[in-house]
């Protein structure tokens, strides 16, 4: 589900997006940014990469607090990596009721849970495990590494097992948000991007909350239900273990080499894959202030203090289900097919990768050109070619 969207009137035409996504997710044509929804991921890079605010991410906002008798946040771990101490976390946690929820529910406990279970899952004996709460690495793998689906560790993510939780308790009065650090955990809430099987009813972007929070943080204090383990899963995941069999990999480039490694069989040596597209992992997330490097110095001061307790489950209840059309693998022989067809149109386009087509490189338009989008004659050197040659 994409939650990237584009501004005609602020976009320039500058193509740093287009160079930028990491996927080939973008084109333009007939003046406008296009987004393929079937590429993209909401990593969030073409946000970063575009400075005139062309393309951005944008959640519900607090004005729909109004809709609901009872209203209730989820609060990520990753907030406080701003937070030096527990007494800022709890200054924090005041200042977040103060923009009008009635309740603040901890995902620490959950995060936590989640945490010591794939502790658990690791006493077991398998080739690799991959583990990762980070919705844009498990769409990666969906999309591009699906050989390796069967070594993911299914779990839900820590927001949707607090969500249901909540909605037990209250029911179809409560209004369930959940602040997000990155442009991904957008697609998690049913409004504004349709996620109606989400218990989730909107996401509110950090950032956006920021000015808020910050005029909102003075003396008062509210309780911040922190764990250790729940901290520890945001800020550095199970990489703080010294264990030559674990390796924890942050950044979408590091991420996209580890897989690769693993999909052809060359990390033997390793028992546990715990990736985060963000740097530092969530505490590095777009939509967080400050910066994570003073943010994991934080995290690590937090977790002296932090003294609460995660949720219990079982294995089987954090189990998500699996969706048998992810796993269906895709018919070899239409693969090589087109994978030829491709390969035959590629050799006679340039290979300049110019962007001059509105396509990020030429293997793209040979792409698009297989799928019947465009034609040889829209790339603008063929076109010159022809027309010096007459």
């Amino acid at each position: 589900m994409r939650v990237i969207t584009y501004t005609l009137h602020k976009c320039v035409k500058c193509m740093r997006c287009l160079k930028t996504c990491p996927f080939e997710a973008i084109t333009i044509k007939d003046e406008r940014v296009l987004i393929s929804a079937d590429k993209c991921i909401n990593c969030g890079a073409c946000i970063s990469a575009c400075k005139h605010s062309g393309l951005s991410a944008k959640g519900s906002t607090l004005v729909d607090l109004q809709n609901y008798k009872i209203k209730i946040g989820l609060v990520p771990s990753s907030i406080y990596c701003d937070c030096s101490n527990e007494t800022d976390a709890r200054r924090l946690n005041a200042a977040l009721l103060k923009l009008g929820f009635d309740e603040l529910v901890s995902l620490s406990p959950y995060e936590g849970a989640v945490y010591e279970k794939v502790n658990d899952l690791l006493k077991e004996k398998k080739e690799l495990y991959i583990s990762s709460f980070c919705p844009v690495v498990n769409e990666l793998i969906e999309k591009q590494y699906p050989m390796l689906l069967d070594n993911q560790i299914n779990f839900e993510y820590p927001s949707v097992l607090a969500a249901k939780d909540v909605r037990q308790k209250y029911g179809k009065d409560a209004g369930i948000f959940l602040l997000c650090e990155c442009p991904a955990k957008l697609a998690f809430g049913k409004y504004p991007y349709g996620n109606i099987n989400s218990e989730i009813d909107h996401c509110l972007s950090i950032v956006d909350l920021f000015p808020n929070i910050n005029a909102y943080r003075n003396q008062d204090e509210a309780d911040a239900e922190l764990c250790k383990e729940g901290i520890r899963s945001v800020a550095c995941g199970l990489g703080q273990r010294f264990d030559a069999q674990i390796l924890s990999v942050n950044g979408m480039d590091k991420v996209r080499r580890a897989l690769e490694l693993s999909e052809f069989g060359l990390l033997k040596e390793v028992k546990y894959l715990s990736l985060s597209a963000c740097f530092n992992g969530c505490i590095g997330g777009q939509f967080l202030w400050g910066n994570p490097f003073n943010g994991r110095i934080n995290m690590h001061e937090l977790m002296k203090t932090a003294h609460g307790k995660i949720k219990n489950y079982t294995l089987e209840e954090l189990q998500k289900e699996k969706d048998d059309l992810k796993l269906q693998p895709k018919n070899m022989m239409e693969q090589l097919k087109r994978f030829s067809t491709v390969n035959e149109i590629f050799d006679h386009l340039p290979g300049f990768d110019c962007g001059a087509c509105g396509y990020p490189s030429c293997r793209s338009m040979a792409e698009a050109i297989a799928d019947g989008q465009q034609q040889l004659g829209d790339c603008r050197i063929i076109k010159r070619r022809e027309k010096d040659a007459s």
